[in-house]
């Protein structure tokens, strides 16, 4: 299968903003693509050779990049880089460079792209600069212009399509599943395995059955399961039946670890290999971990070496670091709250109710002083749900996580559901909700803030429609580091035009893919003509939008822009609080 027919999608997807038009073009691509390369189409329409969690990164910085565009088109570096402050986008550039040279016809096939960008992601050690570059040199030498635009911008990690998974399961769906109104199993497989090539070249080798066989399994990371959130006790018991298991809910960095082959592999919440980062944890798991094959859930946890007491999330931030991991451990240790175990002795558990897989968590963990199962209750009254609570803040907790005890209450990866509650303090009053959010757009300061960004555009996330809405504008809660540090950060994900899963009434002075998450905290939630998170619902031709909104100073590094705040948590959000509001003024009346 020739590249250049890749190119020619990543074009027109580049070109539009209609999600629906970004299924057409690429159920198009997967109709044309052998089944035998469906899985490598499918990475590289994701920007990647490999699924997240596999740690694989095609990482060639722009500035060999640019040596490679200048090697390929016989001129000066200068040159090149000279354009590039001209254009922004080197990949453009590198269209630009080539096209000068004369029309060419290119002969790359999918198999020597992918092939050349192992190379180059495996190249180590000495001489690995010049094997980047040589192996990038050679592809741009036999590429068309166009091509040589996202072959450059997928080596730098710049892809930039506007395509979001949920848009290649509802493109796989209508080629191989009847339509996209069957994407249901496929999405279920792509939540148990987190790998979407994968669950391509099932579904093209085996069809829907085979992808509904498809089971969790060790190595694979599944995507967590998420929880809604309510701010009373009353709220939560009527929501879950009238009973429900309580858990403490630590005040740190959720992990799933795995362990396979004799080894233990910890995966972020985003799926990110973490392994190397806490080799005291993998220490606590190798001991007191039972089965020889598992994943389980935790929080990880910052723990005070002098006293044993839970340190703050802001601590424990200090051990995601490549270098000094030692002296980092020494200095602050972790402790491991398991919560949830999703493979076992069993095999799958995800589709067992919550207190059986509990019973077989507890069968799993030999606890020790820093491996612990994390504290939980029965509790069948509002009045127990809120004694247990203040205790969870009294213990150094940031809240309770309140979880279904139904017969159906399975585990739900990737999902957010109504089967897990989070119940936090700041839930109790309106003015302290804290909102994770993601930025989508960004306009340019004034005054002291010339030179940088003065607020940012901030959107949440409609599952349903695998949409950006907007939310509000930011401005407010930014040190003068975070001024510096914003440009660093969202400069890779700047676009020329609005994302196509972006729904935006307003026109920032730049756009961004979503990608950065901030956590973001206001004064109310009202009625907006212009931001579009629950538009419509209200009131026609109106909107949600946060007042007063304020940067807490946290990066949610840890999360997908697909997990942020979604549209129907500050839907319910608005909702008790126009409820509050209508009974406070009917007692004043």
């Amino acid at each position: 299968m020739e590249y250049a027919r890749l190119a020619r999608t990543y074009q027109r997807l580049e070109e539009t903003s209609a999600r629906l038009k970004l299924i057409e073009e690429l159920a198009g691509l997967f109709r044309d693509t052998p089944k035998a390369l469906l899985r490598k189409v499918v990475y590289l329409c994701q920007g990647k050779i490999a699924p997240d969690f596999a740690g694989v990164e095609i990482g060639l910085a722009e500035k060999l990049a640019a040596r490679a565009v200048a090697e390929a088109a016989a001129v000066a570096e200068e040159k090149v880089q000279s354009a590039l402050r001209r254009r922004g986008d080197l990949g453009s550039v590198a269209e630009e460079l080539l096209a000068e040279r004369g029309a060419r016809r290119s002969h790359l096939t999918v198999e020597e792209v992918f092939s050349h960008l192992e190379a180059i992601a495996q190249a180590a050690g000495k001489g690995a600069q010049t094997q980047k570059i040589t192996a990038l040199a050679e592809l741009l030498r036999r590429a068309t212009p166009l091509e040589a635009r996202y072959l450059v911008r997928t080596v730098t990690g710049k892809l930039r399509l506007g395509v979001g998974d949920a848009s290649i399961l509802d493109a796989l769906a209508e080629v191989y599943a009847g339509g996209r109104a069957n994407r249901v199993p496929l999405e279920r497989a792509y939540n148990i395995c987190s790998d979407l090539g994968l669950v391509a070249e099932t579904l093209a080798r085996g069809g829907i059955s085979a992808v509904e066989r498809m089971e969790v399994r060790p190595g694979n990371p599944v995507r967590p399961m998420l929880a809604q959130r309510l701010g009373t006790a009353e709220e939560i018991l009527a929501k879950l039946g009238g009973r429900c298991a309580v858990e403490y809910k630590y005040d740190g960095e959720r992990v799933q670890a795995h362990r396979l082959d004799g080894r233990i592999l910890l995966f972020s919440r985003r799926l990110e290999n973490i392994t190397e980062q806490f080799p005291d944890a993998v220490e606590l798991l190798q001991t007191g971990l039972r089965p020889k094959r598992a994943i389980l859930e935790a929080e990880i946890v910052a723990v005070d070496p002098d006293t044993g007491e839970l340190r703050p999330f802001q601590e424990l931030m200090q051990r995601r670091r490549k270098y000094g991991i030692e002296e980092a451990a020494q200095r602050i240790p972790v402790g491991l709250f398991c919560f949830d175990l999703l493979y076992g002795e069993e095999g799958d558990l995800t589709r067992r109710p919550y207190l059986e897989r509990r019973r077989a968590l507890e069968r799993a963990i030999k606890p020790s002083e820093r491996l612990q199962l994390a504290t939980w209750k029965l509790v069948a009254s509002a009045e127990e749900l809120e004694a247990f609570f203040e205790q969870a803040i009294a213990d150094g907790c940031e809240g309770v996580l309140c979880k279904s005890v139904a017969e159906d209450a399975a585990y739900q990866a990737g999902a957010r559901g109504w089967l897990w509650i989070k119940h936090k303090r700041e839930y109790r009053t309106e003015l302290q909700d804290t909102l994770d959010l993601v930025v989508v757009g960004a306009f340019y300061g004034r005054g002291r803030r010339r030179g940088t960004y003065g607020a940012l555009l901030v959107a949440a996330y409609d599952p349903e429609a695998d949409r950006f809405p907007t939310f509000c504008k930011v401005g407010s809660g930014f040190s003068d580091e975070d001024l510096v540090e914003l440009p660093r950060r969202l400069r890779p994900y700047e676009v020329s035009r609005r994302p196509a899963r972006v729904d935006s009434r307003m026109e920032p002075d730049v756009w961004f893919e979503p990608a950065v998450v901030l956590e973001v905290v206001g004064a109310e939630i009202t009625l907006s003509p212009v931001h579009t998170v629950a538009w419509g619902r209200a009131r026609e031709g109106a909107g949600l939008a946060l007042r007063f909104p304020r940067f807490t100073g946290r990066y949610r590094d840890d999360k997908r822009p697909e997990d942020a705040t979604t549209v129907d948590e500050i839907w319910e959000m608005y909702r008790r609080a126009r409820g509050r509001a209508v009974r406070v003024a009917e007692s004043e009346g």
